[in-house]
């Protein structure tokens, strides 16, 4: 004996079998839930790094050359300082000043003993503006978060008579925030 069956009815068993087990294995629309808040905070402070290149003047010739034009040389200093953070670049008289105001030092190179060459370090390319080691002589700026570069001009003054020779100096570079 053949059973006949209706494709409507068994269709129709076939979808509310599929219902009911998507029912049953499904997520659960009465399941509870809790939520929290976490708190999430950090203290930034200020910094700043700096990095600087050499000032190379090259040869001075106080009798030709530079009888009458003074001998100059920039150099680089490069700060990266916390966004915001307020720092002022001083710098001191080197290691071989001579005497003078601390506003304005008398700065100079040496080859060794009795052996000075006066020079000076400007902020400002027309070298009025002498860079210091006080809050009147430094250059100030305001931290970006990213490297700024600020240009260090040197002049040797011209008609300096001194002994031949390899002069030196090394100035010393702050920068306080």
């Amino acid at each position: 004996m053949k059973t006949k069956y209706n494709q409507n009815t068994l269709k129709r068993s076939i979808v509310s079998a599929i219902a009911l087990g998507s029912f049953i294995l499904g997520p659960h629309s009465n399941a509870d839930r809790v939520t929290a808040m976490m708190n999430v905070g950090v203290s930034v402070i200020y910094s700043c790094s700096m990095n600087t290149s050499s000032m190379a003047f090259g040869a001075y010739d106080g009798v030709g050359a530079n009888a009458s034009i003074a001998l100059k040389a920039k150099a680089t200093v490069i700060s990266t300082c916390t966004s915001g953070a307020a720092a002022l670049i001083t710098m001191n008289a080197g290691a071989s000043a001579g005497s003078g105001s601390t506003n304005a030092p008398v700065r100079r190179m040496t080859a060794g003993p009795g052996k000075y060459l006066d020079y000076q370090i400007y902020s400002d390319v027309s070298g009025e503006t002498v860079w210091g080691n006080t809050a009147l002589t430094g250059v100030a700026l305001t931290g970006t978060g990213a490297s700024q570069t600020l240009t260090v001009y040197g002049s040797i003054p011209s008609a300096q008579m001194v002994p031949q020779g390899d002069y030196s100096d090394q100035i010393s570079i702050t920068i306080t925030y």
